[in-house]
């Protein structure tokens, strides 16, 4: 709902949504009670929608693409770490969680069970691991902040993470965003819709999982220069999602 603009949706506004990407009304329908019973939605009213409780804390996360530049520091060359050798690795849907939560905070698994970062973030550890916690962490989880580390020959946690094809993602994703831009104005609404919906979701879904390396590692500047392109194109995609609405009815 926060990609198109709204914080509810009516019953006709979720099928013409569907119908934007040729999806039939009945299976829109029959979706929004597959993710009301699985509390993604609730029913705020007679044919309307709101996200569900179960739905929140990861939407939460994902709406905070707009502050990224908020959530770094300088960094001091220091890491935080997470080791997850007491967490069991059995359960497939607990690790899928875990790793999820961790790749969204830009965790990598430096070995199995060890999971680092460069610790130039501006969240405080007990903060940080409750955000960890509320989107998939397990409960019993430490989370660490080292000051140094001794490793064997040829360990080097920066080389993690593949930062040329990063900063190539930055660049293909702002270049996307830049021509849709420069041409939706001319096109029909619902394809204007759909086409926002799909680049700005590939946008956001980009920088959310930016790992937000220090610029010792990573060009910030391309970063910076992708969501502040985001930004306005979230603001004209959610305008043209307004008057199809109104234009469907």
């Amino acid at each position: 709902m926060n990609a198109i603009g709204t914080r509810q949706m009516t019953a006709a506004q979720f099928v013409a949504a569907g119908n934007a990407f040729g999806i039939e009304d009945s299976a829109m329908r029959m979706a929004a009670t597959r993710l009301t019973k699985e509390g993604l939605l609730e029913s705020a009213g007679r044919g309307l929608y709101v996200s569900g409780a179960g739905s929140r804390p990861l939407r939460d996360q994902v709406r905070g693409w707009r502050r990224v530049g908020e959530r770094t520091r300088p960094w001091d060359g220091g890491w935080l770490a997470v080791p997850a050798g007491n967490l069991g690795r059995t359960d497939r849907k607990q690790l899928t969680a875990r790793s999820q939560a961790l790749k969204l905070h830009g965790f990598a698994e430096a070995e199995p069970d060890l999971w680092v970062r460069p610790a130039n973030l501006t969240t405080g550890l007990r903060d940080l691991r409750a955000e960890l916690v509320a989107i998939g962490l397990d409960d019993k989880a430490m989370l660490f902040e080292l000051s140094d580390y001794a490793s064997p020959e040829g360990v080097d946690f920066r080389t993690l993470w593949d930062v040329e094809a990063l900063q190539a993602r930055y660049a293909e994703a702002l270049a996307a965003i830049e021509t849709s831009a420069a041409r939706i104005e001319g096109l029909p609404l619902a394809e204007a819709a759909r086409e926002t919906l799909l680049l700005g979701q590939a946008a956001i879904r980009l920088i959310n999982l930016d790992p937000l390396l220090p610029e010792e590692m990573v060009d910030s500047t391309l970063r910076a220069s992708l969501v502040a392109a985001m930004k306005d194109y979230d603001a004209r995609g959610k305008d043209i999602w307004s008057r199809y609405y109104r234009e469907a009815g």
